[in-house]
């Protein structure tokens, strides 16, 4: 009996051991690096099979700044197209001057104000500037996949000393003056929840406050832009962007 009682607990200890050795090998969470953090937030945010269903979308984005004083500045309200196959990305908005739209297709780009076409090379330059900055901005964490984003992860951070998150630096180019990106996860369900950008030796945090839930993709439906002081705290707020999308197409299956 008391090798046999021997032989059990041996048995019991040996299975408990086998246990503890499964679930820390196969049902621990993976280490996080730049490539997990991204796939994970590009997920929740629809995956890349949602995104390749998507034929064009319509939105209109209105853009309030504000002063260091908290005055309204400027409110312009643009209506933005995204389109693929063919390709195309057109901003229409209007002001004192005039009617302007700007498009970048497949031919190039191309500007006018109030039906004239603008052959300006500076403004042209402009417009192309402002047609990509659109695009990429809206359709984050995906364009992140790009392989000229050079991504480091940055591990759990507070941003404002006071939100939890995820932090990826993300760089397209070598030299130190060149525009520095830092995307900011929510540490829970992995949504983006802020973005950094040094630019021009000024540094903006731009907190996403809501997103759309028509399309399951979780877009920009409220983001505030704060320009941040040298020690990374607020400075004032810069700008109150609202997104509202109007239509969505997509391919027929």
């Amino acid at each position: 009996m008391k090798h046999f009682y021997f032989i059990k607990q041996t048995n019991k200890k040996g299975l408990i051991l086998y246990l503890i050795f499964f679930l820390f090998c196969f049902c621990t969470e993976p280490k996080l690096t730049a490539e997990t953090l991204l796939m994970k937030s590009i997920k929740i945010h629809g995956g890349e099979g949602l995104l390749n269903e998507i034929k064009s979308i319509h939105y209109n984005k209105s853009i309030k700044l504000y002063t260091l004083n908290g005055e309204l500045e400027n409110h312009i309200s643009q209506k933005i197209i995204h389109q693929w196959n063919p390709f195309l990305t057109r901003i229409d908005w209007e002001n004192a001057k005039g009617i302007h739209s700007i498009q970048k297709n497949s031919e190039g780009i191309s500007l006018s104000l109030n039906g004239q076409l603008i052959k300006d090379s500076l403004q042209l330059s402009r417009a192309n500037t402002n047609l990509d900055a659109a695009l990429y901005v809206f359709w984050q964490p995906f364009k992140l996949v790009d392989p000229l984003a050079k991504k480091v992860f940055l591990g759990k951070q507070k941003i404002l000393d006071s939100i939890e998150v995820f932090g990826l630096k993300v760089s397209y180019s070598d030299d130190p003056e060149a525009d520095q990106w830092f995307y900011y996860f929510n540490s829970i369900n992995f949504k983006i929840r802020a973005v950094k950008v040094n630019h021009n030796k000024r540094s903006s945090l731009i907190l996403n406050e809501s997103y759309e839930t028509n399309t399951g993709m979780y877009l920009n439906k409220t983001r505030k832009s704060y320009f941040l002081n040298s020690l990374g705290q607020i400075n004032y707020l810069r700008a109150v962007y609202e997104y509202e999308i109007t239509s969505l197409e997509r391919y027929k299956k």
